[in-house]
C-alpha cells in the first residue's frame, strides 16, 4: 500500500508581512509551549500534549483520542469529531515567528461512497482564522496512512506579534460523509490521526524574523 500525500498552498493575503526578512534563527534561549486551553469532541482534557522542537523550528501535537466513523452502528454525531487548541507560547526577546508548514498524519479505512475530510484552522488571538479544507482519500476504496500538508506562502505569512507571550489557536476537524448509493448502511468506514504505527501527531514547522527597532 501506498501512503496518500495531500498538500495545499494557503494564501493568507489579508494579513500583512513584516518589513524584514524573514528565514533567521531566534537565539540559543528555547520557546516554550503549553496548552492555554482545550475543547472538542475529539480531544477530551488531558488528552493532548504539545512539545517544542530543540531547535526552535516548530512544536508537535499528540493525541490520545481522535476517531471518526461512519456505517453500521454507529451516528451522525461519530461521523465527526473536532479539536480546538489554544497554545501559549513563549518566544525569546527580539524574535518573531510565523507558521510556514503544518503536516497532519493519520490512518483512514474509507469503503466506496464515503469520503474522509480533514478542515484546518490557525490564528493567533485577535486575528481572524485562515481555514483550508482536504479530502483525505482521493480514490475510494481506501485503506492507507494519510499525511496532509498545508504550507503557507513566504510573502503572505502571518506573523507572531512582537515583545509578548503568543496565543497560537490550531484548530481541525475530521469528517466521514455520508454514503453514496454504492454503499452498504452496514459497512464501517473510519478515519483517524493514529497512523498504522500508532504515533499519532500533527507538527506545525515555523519561520523565524527579527523584531524591528
Amino acid at each position: 500500500m501506498l501512503n496518500i500525500l495531500v498538500a495545499a498552498s494557503v494564501a493568507l493575503s489579508s494579513l500583512v508581512g513584516p518589513a524584514w526578512d524573514p528565514g533567521g534563527e531566534p537565539t540559543d534561549e528555547k520557546i516554550t509551549a503549553s496548552l492555554e486551553a482545550i475543547n472538542g469532541s475529539g480531544c477530551p482534557v488531558d488528552s493532548v500534549t504539545v512539545v517544542p522542537y530543540s531547535d526552535n523550528t516548530g512544536i508537535v501535537l499528540s493525541y490520545s483520542s481522535f476517531y471518526v466513523q461512519r456505517g453500521g452502528d454507529s451516528t451522525v454525531i461519530q461521523g465527526y469529531q473536532n479539536c480546538n487548541l489554544d497554545i501559549r507560547m513563549g518566544v525569546p526577546a527580539g524574535f518573531t515567528f510565523a507558521i510556514s508548514k503544518a503536516v497532519y498524519y493519520g490512518y483512514a479505512f474509507v469503503l466506496p461512497g464515503a469520503t474522509a475530510k480533514l478542515v484546518a484552522k490557525y490564528n493567533y488571538q485577535g486575528q481572524p482564522p485562515v481555514t483550508s479544507s482536504h479530502i483525505i482519500n482521493v480514490d475510494s476504496p481506501f485503506d492507507d496512512n494519510w499525511t496532509v500538508i498545508d504550507e503557507f506562502p513566504v510573502p503572505n505569512l502571518s506573523w507572531a506579534p512582537c515583545g509578548e507571550d503568543i496565543i497560537l489557536t490550531d484548530a481541525f476537524e475530521l469528517r466521514v460523509q455520508p454514503y453514496g448509493p454504492s454503499s452498504s448502511p452496514t459497512d464501517v468506514s473510519f478515519v483517524t490521526v493514529n497512523k498504522s504505527d500508532h504515533s499519532i501527531r500533527t507538527e506545525l514547522n515555523f519561520v523565524w524574523a527579527e523584531c524591528s527597532e
